[in-house]
């Protein structure tokens, strides 16, 4: 199976977001800090997150400053409406620090996902890691919905915290993006 650029992926996610979203979507990466990719981030997290697992500016500006920082932006008619960030945790493993959606349920987190798989793949790391919870404030049992999609559990935290992680291999690139990206 071909597995398209990153380029391409963009292309084709923003065509498929416009349609569905009925607007004009636009879909950025980032490697550095900026005004933009602040405020887009800052907004998105006060909408979605409750208020201790919101980054102040500082703390993201420090994140934003790690190594291997990389973040994809989807915009809809100039709006941030979501975006997926992370940078290095060791060597070959990504961590996926956050990410978060205004529209749920119209395939934003889901693309946004498949294009940083693609980043990754492209740029020879070999596992995405990320911390979720067990289950969220609203009963989403969070831990079993990534497993169903192949990450498995790396580590449990008492406070209720869950490190998943992903193998990122040719097949399970090439199996997303069969599957997302038409």
């Amino acid at each position: 199976m071909h597995i398209p650029t990153l380029f391409e992926a963009i292309r084709q996610a923003e065509t498929i977001l416009s349609e569905t979203l009925m607007g004009e979507v636009l879909i950025k990466t980032y490697h550095t800090n900026s005004t933009e990719i602040i405020q887009a981030i800052m907004s998105i997290d006060s909408a979605k997150f409750r208020k201790e697992l919101q980054y102040d500016e500082d703390e993201l500006k420090q994140r934003i400053s790690k190594p291997g920082f990389w973040c994809i932006v989807a915009y809809l008619d100039g709006e941030p409406v979501g975006f997926d960030y992370g940078y290095d945790e060791e060597d070959g493993v990504f961590f996926s620090d956050s990410e978060a959606t205004l529209i749920e349920r119209k395939g934003i987190g889901r693309l946004l996902g498949i294009l940083e798989l693609l980043y990754l793949n492209e740029q020879g790391y070999r596992s995405l890691k990320f911390t979720t919870e067990e289950m969220d404030e609203s009963g989403r049992p969070l831990r079993e919905i990534w497993e169903k999609q192949g990450y498995i559990v790396a580590e449990r935290y008492p406070d209720g915290g869950v490190d998943m992680m992903l193998e990122i291999t040719q097949q399970v690139v090439a199996e997303r993006v069969q599957k997302n990206l038409r």
